[in-house]
């Protein structure tokens, strides 16, 4: 395969922006379709998942007030501003008739997946026999949402990574490739973990992906049975309260420490 011809299926947070563009850096994107957060807000709203909005709802603003969108952003910064660019298809759902009819069009040697809803019967066979995703957790133990927070809630600091896996039609479930684990130092916020191992998790995709056009196949291990899956709203106010006391907690033992040292 002397070149790859890619599509991206992603939402539109910072990384999945960074994703794209150092992507567009080294291969031919065919196509790029976004599916923003707040199309996904107004899903939830029209289908009166009011329970699921306001936890929805919740993380936004939690994000906003306590800078973390803001270290995110700034994490990701090198990345141009990719909204609707470089004739990106930006969508209400990646499950839209223009998505499938975009795949269709671009027949695609690699989809590459992020942060964007569950792909439907449609476009996960309009994407091609290569559907890659990049998932914010550990498989096969942490799936769905806030993975990397729970994997540290839970007293699993060595369940943090984010894994790179093909899709199938269950919910991070397809063949593992790779879980990239990013190096810890000391008493890290969730945050600064996980933005550390999208970055590595997005570079080490390109390295993977080179290894495929040089005509190396992508490695494709079986998930093992069990792990769980965590929901946008099973992490409320109470969860990250816990979670600060925690950590004021190490730091002030800490300070106990090397003052008694």
């Amino acid at each position: 395969m002397p070149s790859l011809r890619l599509a991206i299926l992603r939402a539109d947070d910072h990384h999945h922006r960074y994703l794209e563009s150092t992507l567009r850096s080294r291969f031919d994107v065919a196509m790029c379709a976004v599916e923003p957060g707040a199309a996904k807000m107004r899903r939830l709203r029209r289908r009166r998942r009011y329970r699921d909005y306001a936890y929805a709802k919740y993380h936004d603003v939690r994000r906003r007030i306590t800078g973390k969108d803001r270290y995110r952003r700034d994490y990701f910064r090198h990345a141009p501003d990719l909204s609707g660019g470089d004739g990106t298809l930006v969508v209400d759902s990646i499950n839209s008739p223009e998505v499938v009819a975009r795949l269709a069009q671009t027949r695609p040697d690699v989809t590459v997946v992020i942060g964007c809803s569950i792909l439907g019967p449609a476009v996960l066979a309009a994407a091609g026999a290569r559907v890659i995703n990049l998932h914010g957790g550990y498989l096969p133990d942490y799936r769905g949402n806030h993975c990397l927070f729970f994997a540290l809630y839970q007293g699993e600091p060595e369940k943090t990574g984010v894994s790179i896996h093909h899709v199938d039609a269950k919910i991070d479930n397809g063949p593992l490739i790779q879980v990239v684990r990013p190096p810890r130092h000391g008493d890290e916020s969730a945050e600064q973990l996980y933005c550390r191992a999208e970055k590595l998790a997005i570079h080490r995709l390109v390295g993977l992906l080179d290894q495929l056009a040089a005509g190396e196949e992508l490695p494709a291990e079986p998930q093992a049975t069990g792990g769980r899956t965590f929901r946008t709203r099973d992490r409320g106010p109470s969860h990250d309260l816990r979670m600060w006391v925690r950590q004021r907690t190490r730091f002030a033992r800490r300070g106990m420490a090397r003052s008694a040292g």
